[in-house]
């Protein structure tokens, strides 16, 4: 799974906090691909930034939860 269908997964998780959406999202690419959830976590945390810097991801934002 590449970083940007893992950041699309993280967009289509339902709406809630941000570690909520993050978790969410670990578990379903987890169960799509095999991989532990804690290190598909650390994966999509990793998409999630590297995307934020180079555009805007609603809902994902490096400062607290809003």
């Amino acid at each position: 799974m590449t970083k940007d269908e893992m950041v699309e997964c993280f967009k289509s998780a339902p709406k809630d906090s941000r570690h909520e959406r993050m978790l969410w999202a670990a578990h379903k690419i987890a169960r799509l691909t095999g991989a532990t959830e804690g290190r598909v976590y650390q994966m999509l945390l990793v998409a999630l930034v590297e995307a934020a810097e180079l555009r805007s991801i609603p809902g994902f934002s490096m400062t607290a939860d809003e």
